[in-house]
Order: structure tokens, then C-alpha cells, then sequence
């Protein structure tokens, strides 16, 4: 999802609405994860997995932009490379994912959601 960042919300809110809003889809939409594991596991490349490749580049190229931001302003160390922030962000979502599918608990991806962003935060914030 490629999401717009509201007026008067930091960087850091920011990222933690686009992580729930990218939870509540998945736990929305339950056939999408599986439909897009599906065509990632196939060796041709197919317009779908064409389409997904383009897609993440995109959301990684808008994560960065607010982790960058998130940066200039303190919210996460200066230090961290923004790309592999973003791609973390990316598959911190993705492993929530992953572990719902194979334990067929996508009903509850939503309430563990919260745990994995801390975590994500955890990593990236500056020292308090």
C-alpha cells in the first residue's frame, strides 16, 4: 500500500499507521497472501510477479522517504542505512504473514501486530 503521511503526525506515527493499515489489509483480504506466495514460488516471471517487484520497489521507495525524515528529526538513528530500514519494515509485515499462514491464524494477525511494530521500532528509534 502506498500511503499518504497526514499533516501533524510524526515519521514515526507515520510508519506505525502504514504497518497497521498493511495488517488490516492482509487480515481483510485473507487470498491475497496466499495468491502472491503462490506466483513468488514459480521460476518464470509471470505479469503478476512482475507487478509485485514493482509494487515493493515503490513501497520501499516511500518507507524510505519517511524513515528519512524520521531521521532528520530524531525518531530514528541517522546511523541506519533508510533502504534496509525500509526492507526490515517490509519483512517484519511479512513474517506476521508467514507465521499466520502456516498456523492458518490470519484472524489473528491483527493482534500481533502491535509486538512485531514495537519490535520494528525497537531496532531502528533513537536512544530515549
Amino acid at each position: 500500500m502506498i500511503h499518504s503521511q497526514p499533516t501533524g503526525v510524526s515519521p514515526m506515527q507515520s510508519l506505525e499507521a502504514m504497518f497497521a493499515a498493511d495488517v488490516n489489509f492482509v487480515a481483510n483480504h485473507p487470498n491475497i497472501p496466499r495468491l502472491l506466495l503462490s506466483a513468488v514460488g514459480r521460476t518464470t516471471k509471470s505479469p503478476l510477479k512482475l507487478m509485485m517487484a514493482t509494487f515493493v520497489r515503490r513501497y520501499e521507495q516511500r518507507l524510505s522517504s519517511v524513515i528519512a525524515e524520521a531521521q532528520q528529526r530524531g525518531e530514528i538513528r541517522a546511523t541506519l542505512d533508510g533502504e534496509t530500514a525500509a526492507r526490515l519494515f517490509i519483512a517484519t509485515i511479512q513474517n506476521l504473514v508467514f507465521r499466520a499462514l502456516i498456523r492458518d491464524e490470519l484472524d489473528k494477525i491483527r493482534e500481533a501486530a502491535p509486538a512485531a511494530f514495537a519490535s520494528y521500532r525497537a531496532c531502528v528509534e533513537t536512544a530515549r
